[in-house]
């Protein structure tokens, strides 16, 4: 009689534990392909792919009349976090007057995690303790473990510096393609004059749906196709 006891308990056990897990990260990562476009004639086209078994790939490559950018992400996730393992970013600026060409690798030596990168004709490297994001993962990271922080603080990867970025979340209902759709609304809270806000759909898929950015001679709104 015990032995059956403990064996439903034992059972009851795995199936809380599996629940409570799946409660935990209710993002599954998954391969997709999306369009974004903004007024009057800017485009962008973003791929996740998986290339190994615990390997992911995400770039993106975009237009518009201010700029063009072309970026990409190579990472694996440990636990619901994403490790990154290298990436660049190339962004030309009004033909090319101004330039933003970055590069970076995490390296191993030892028992430190070493970043290596290039930022224009810089090059240098840094000691890493914690994990860091850069403009493509950093969406993914907070889908995977944000959606319920009200606020919060997250490493984010830029010009050779591991920089904190500050977030407020909040739910709000909007309309998108003529129908009322329930979004999370990620606002950076920044000192300076420039702004960025995405709004992430309520569904299982979690697409970013709208993004919002702007500074001193630009505002550029970008809304998924």
């Amino acid at each position: 009689m015990m032995s059956i006891i403990k064996m439903v308990k034992n059972i009851l056990f795995k199936v809380l534990f599996c629940f409570f897990c799946n409660q935990i990260f209710l993002f599954d990562l998954n391969p997709y392909e999306n369009y974004y476009s903004s007024k009057p004639t800017g485009s962008v086209k973003e791929t996740l792919e998986k290339i190994s078994e615990n390997s992911w790939k995400i770039s993106s490559t975009g237009k518009h009349p201010l700029f063009t950018i072309k970026q990409e992400s190579i990472f694996s996730i440990d636990n619901g976090n994403i490790i990154l393992e290298s990436g660049f970013r190339k962004l030309d600026i009004l033909g090319g007057l101004r330039k933003d060409h970055q590069t970076y690798k995490v390296e191993k030596e030892g028992d430190q995690k070493i970043i290596v990168y290039s930022f224009g004709k810089k090059k240098g490297s840094i000691e890493i303790k914690e994990n860091f994001y850069d403009n493509l993962t950093l969406q993914i990271q907070i889908k995977m473990n944000y959606l319920k922080k009200d606020e919060f603080k997250i490493n984010y990867f830029d010009k050779g510096k591991i920089k904190i970025k500050s977030f407020l979340n909040k739910k709000e209902e909007i309309i998108y393609k003529s129908k009322p759709v329930e979004v999370f609304e990620f606002t950076e809270q920044r000192e300076d004059k420039r702004y960025f806000k995405f709004l992430i759909r309520n569904d299982s898929d979690k697409e970013t749906i709208k993004v919002f950015q702007g500074g001193r001679g630009f505002n550029v709104d970008w809304e998924l196709d």
